[in-house]
C-alpha cells in the first residue's frame, strides 16, 4: 500500500512538473504531448510493476491497497500543497501577487491528481489484462510428460 501511495507521489510531482514547465511555454506543445505521452506511459509501467508484487492476493485485498494507496496521495497531495499556499497567502501583502497565482496552483494540483487517477485506472485494465491472458510458458518451458 505505502509503495503504490509512494509510486502515486512521484507520479503527482512529476505531472506537476511537466505541466508548470508547459504552463510556463518552457517547451513547445509537441515537446509536451511526447512528454506527457511517454510520463503516462512510464508511470503506468511503474505502478504495474509495483503492484504487481502482490499478485497472489485475492482480488478484493489487491483492490483495497490500490484504493488505499491512491486516497493516501489524493488527500495528502492538496494538503501538502495547498495549506502552505494559503498560510503563506495571508501572511504576504496583496502586492507580492501569490493571490492571483492560487488558482493556478490549485489547477496544476487538480490536473496532477485526475492524471494519477488515469494512470491507476490504466494500471488496473493493464494488471487485469494480464490476469486474464496470463504469461505462457515459452516452448522449451513445457514439459512433454
Amino acid at each position: 500500500m505505502l509503495a503504490l501511495a509512494a509510486a502515486n507521489g512521484v507520479s503527482v510531482v512529476l505531472f506537476g512538473t511537466l505541466y508548470a514547465i508547459g504552463g510556463a511555454r518552457m517547451i513547445s506543445q509537441p515537446a509536451f504531448v511526447a512528454c506527457l505521452i511517454l510520463l503516462v506511459v512510464l508511470m503506468t509501467a511503474v505502478w504495474v510493476r509495483t503492484e504487481g508484487r502482490h499478485r497472489r492476493l485475492d482480488p478484493v485485498r489487491r483492490m483495497g491497497r490500490i484504493v488505499a494507496g491512491l486516497l493516501m496521495v489524493v488527500v495528502a497531495t492538496p494538503v501538502a500543497v495547498l495549506a502552505p499556499i494559503f498560510w503563506l497567502d495571508d501572511q504576504l501583502p496583496v502586492e507580492a501577487g501569490l493571490r492571483a497565482a492560487r488558482g493556478g496552483i490549485m489547477a496544476l494540483v487538480l490536473i496532477a491528481l485526475v492524471l494519477v487517477v488515469f494512470v491507476n485506472v490504466t494500471g488496473i485494465v493493464v494488471a487485469a489484462m494480464r490476469a486474464v491472458f496470463g504469461r505462457r510458458p515459452a516452448p522449451d518451458e513445457r514439459s512433454t510428460a
